[in-house]
């Protein structure tokens, strides 16, 4: 069994870590005697979409409604919701128009989605059940597990010439007395880090550290009969129309009403998002969103916007791939530092600096990292010097969605209370937060469904909303909308075309006009 952690013996900001579930064989709805959980399931191929008010005539403005019921395997409807969909809607392709659905749970078996229509001419309904509920509950009920992830780190004594490798463990590491732990944690960020302490070296002598695979530790959480629930026919698939003799183009027609009037400048000191389903488009090749005049920033651009100003990005690989770009684009000249944690580099024609560092443990990766060279993004953000010049970017989600919610959301409200810190010191700061998005999953085998599914990635980045996107000091950048409808394939480092649309939007609130 997993303790639940101390709270008494640290300062949190918030709420740290929430009691774990105890394990459930089956996930889902209550099973009788003579059904098995199969039986139950949500099944795509039972499952249906109708579209609402078909023979409507629709226009360029208008929303198109969709509604699905969701059945079992014996075409029974389902009582309750948590099934987990993805909707899109496809226009041209050869114009590559694309956009999101907003999904409604009714909690009764029903759904509905609505689509915004951007486009005139014929358009069509995509929706995958990505998950059945009873899915969603064995990922709901294995997310709140701690440490079921394995680090190792080693403590090293170089004249010596010792090295010992130990576990490590980003929540308190049950069955493990105080004595023979290292305890990492700094309580005024919120970040925990555990390791074994070893035989005969200091804590202090922890050098580097990595992800060890070990996939039996996360899977043996999971029942056989749970197991299937990751597996064709349940997972990523397409639903089709109830009568199948319809066409599945919708023509849509021009607008009737005045051209609209064209959207405001991207404001560059509070959160702009909407609420989900109202992001945006693509439209050959950029995307377009529906909440603020985002543009498109040739390189010329680029580097005339982040001229005479500092860039520091910290978080995961998803905005490294900011970094990258940039470092292309502008581009970087003078190498300062090059490690996996540490990047930075600068243009001095431009007066350009830009910094990027990835956030501390747990950090997902396979390369042994410098745990010195770690910093939490609250003691970066109370080191920094702001102003008007100064462009902050944080990112932290794809590391986390193996791990308890409790501990994102803790690491999260340490970062708002700092750049809220920061913000006072140094008005005018750009300060920018970004969402989670999809990844890849096929092919990848049932580990990466347990520790990064879509699912996991979206309730993050609903947290992430959740906290930042009534806070006037920080700008939210969502982009989960964005890769729900990406031509491209889906990767949590997508191609270029998704990148430069992410860096369109955030150079869009740095330079709105």
């Amino acid at each position: 069994m997993f303790m639940a952690p101390m709270l008494t013996t640290w300062k949190f900001h918030d709420a740290f870590l929430t009691e774990i579930p105890k394990p459930r064989v089956f996930a889902g709805g209550k099973k009788s005697n003579s059904q098995s959980l199969h039986e139950q399931v949500t099944c795509p191929s039972t499952t249906k979409m109708v579209v609402l008010n078909r023979e409507r005539l629709y226009r360029q403005g208008d929303v198109l409604k969709v509604r699905v019921i969701a059945r079992d395997a014996e075409g029974r409807r389902k009582t309750h919701g948590g099934d987990f969909l993805r909707a899109r809607l496809i226009g041209d392709r050869s114009r590559r128009e694309s956009s999101a659905g907003h999904v409604t749970d009714h909690g009764n078996g029903g759904y509905t989605v609505q689509f915004p229509l951007y486009w005139v001419g014929g358009v069509s309904v995509r929706i995958q059940l990505v998950h059945p509920s009873e899915a969603v509950e064995v990922l709901r009920r294995v997310r709140d597990v701690p440490n079921k992830r394995t680090f190792h780190c080693k403590f090293v004594d170089v004249e010596a010439n010792i090295i010992e490798e130990r576990q490590c463990f980003s929540s308190p590491p049950s069955g493990l007395p105080a004595h023979r732990q290292c305890d990492f944690s700094t309580p005024d960020a919120n970040g925990t880090w555990f390791c074994e302490r070893p035989e005969t070296l200091p804590c202090g002598s922890i050098d580097k550290c990595k992800l060890v695979d070990n996939e039996k530790q996360t899977t043996d959480l999971l029942s056989q009969e749970e197991k299937k629930l990751f597996k064709k026919p349940y997972v990523e698939e397409e639903l089709s129309e109830a009568v199948s003799n319809l066409s599945t183009i919708i023509h849509v027609q021009p607008s009737e009403e005045p051209s609209s009037a064209p959207l405001p400048p991207c404001p560059g000191n509070e959160s702009s998002s909407l609420s989900p389903g109202t992001q945006g488009h693509w439209s050959r090749g950029v995307w377009r969103s529906s909440i603020c005049n985002v543009r498109v920033f040739k390189p010329a651009d680029v580097r005339r916007c982040l001229s005479n100003k500092t860039v520091y990005i910290q978080g995961d690989s998803t905005v490294r791939q900011w970094y990258e770009r940039l470092q292309a684009i502008l581009p970087l000249q003078n190498v300062k530092q090059n490690t996996p944690v540490l990047r930075s580099a600068d243009n001095t024609g431009l007066s350009v600096d830009i910094h990027f560092r990835f956030h501390h443990v747990p950090i997902e990766g396979h390369v042994w990292f410098a745990f010195s060279e770690l910093s939490y993004a609250p003691e970066q953000l109370d080191l920094l010097r702001g102003g008007p010049g100064a462009v902050v970017v944080l990112s932290l989600w794809a590391h986390f969605t193996a791990e308890p919610l409790g501990v994102l959301r803790a690491r999260l409200h340490a970062i708002r209370h700092a750049i809220h810190r920061l913000q006072r010191r140094h008005p005018g700061t750009h300060v920018f937060i970004r969402t989670g998005t999809t990844r890849e999953h096929k092919g990848q085998g049932l580990r990466y469904y347990l520790w990064g599914s879509d699912w996991l990635a979206y309730k993050v980045t609903e947290m992430i909303r959740e906290i930042f996107r009534p806070d006037p000091d920080v700008v939210l950048l969502d982009f989960w909308d964005m890769t729900v409808c990406q031509w491209g394939k889906d990767n949590v480092h997508p191609d270029l075309t998704v990148v430069d649309s992410q860096l369109n939007m955030l150079l869009s609130h740095v330079c709105p006009e």
